[in-house]
């Protein structure tokens, strides 16, 4: 068992054998990994990638975007990935995690603390009706989607994730919907899910929200829809209740350092 830095000449082809196992986002992973090597630890066995973390550092805050594990692996194995990048942040920067109740349980003994809890949101077990009008389309393709998501992810995150979403997150499959008041990004995790990440709305803006999730269900849902959505706030999880998300599991939004403050009510989505 080796616990290190990522082998980076090899990773593209020890990624695909991952990827056979587990179902992960490999264009985050691959643009996140590849971009930032130093920053990217991974354990092997028998030489073959079962484990691995990334990070992307912000102005105030780290924030953990990647952690993949087979299922093989037990909690020594994650707790070792884990430990090993922390011990390499050099930085007293808020650090950043969405985790599993598995996962939260480890992070707790490195120290971090729960900011809130969210819900796996799943679309895909039962179709809702509604009426999606061409007017309606028009309403939610805001041409200056880039001007809107680069101000108002700043007011809900306090940190400027601009390069991140538009250079990491997007890809050839990003759908964005946008009014004034927000932003959706959703894009194809493989060829049978969607995941909406990030969604960002101006506080009370429950008329575009609508919409906008009316619009991402007419695009996509052929498709197994999957957002993670903060589970204290209830008129967003009436939202997704009302068109048919199931909440499948908990999650936690974990912080090790200083308390983020993150506006809860205007992220819709993760």
């Amino acid at each position: 068992m080796f616990v290190g830095w990522i082998r980076q000449n090899s990773f593209k082809e020890d990624l695909e054998e991952f990827t056979k196992l587990k179902i992960v986002d490999k264009n985050l992973i691959l643009n996140t990994i590849l971009a930032n090597n130093n920053i990217s630890y991974g354990a092997y066995d028998n030489n073959k990638l079962i484990a691995f973390i990334s990070l992307i550092e912000f102005d105030d805050t780290i924030l953990i975007n990647n952690l993949y594990y087979l299922d093989i692996c037990d909690e020594k194995i994650i707790t070792r990935v884990i430990s090993i990048a922390l011990k390499n942040i050099k930085s007293t920067k808020t650090i950043l995690l969405l985790s599993n109740l598995k996962e939260k349980s480890i992070l707790e003994k490195f120290g971090f603390k729960k900011y809130s809890k969210f819900y796996k949101a799943i679309y895909g077990k039962e179709s809702v009706a509604f009426n999606f009008s061409n007017k309606m389309s028009q309403s939610i393709n805001n041409e200056n989607y880039l001007t809107v998501l680069k101000n108002i992810d700043k007011r809900c995150i306090k940190q400027d994730r601009y390069d991140y979403l538009t250079s990491y997150l997007f890809k050839q499959s990003s759908l964005v919907l946008s009014t004034s008041f927000g932003y959706q990004h959703s894009y194809a995790v493989d060829k049978n899910i969607v995941k909406i990440s990030p969604w960002i709305m101006e506080d009370a803006a429950y008329s575009d929200a609508e919409k906008i999730l009316r619009g991402v269900i007419y695009h996509r849902g052929l498709k197994k829809i999957v957002a993670f959505v903060p589970s204290e706030i209830k008129e967003i999880t009436d939202l997704y209740s009302s068109y048919k998300f199931d909440f499948v599991e908990d999650y936690y939004l974990m912080y090790l350092n200083k308390e983020p403050n993150i506006n809860l009510e205007m992220l819709y989505a993760f």
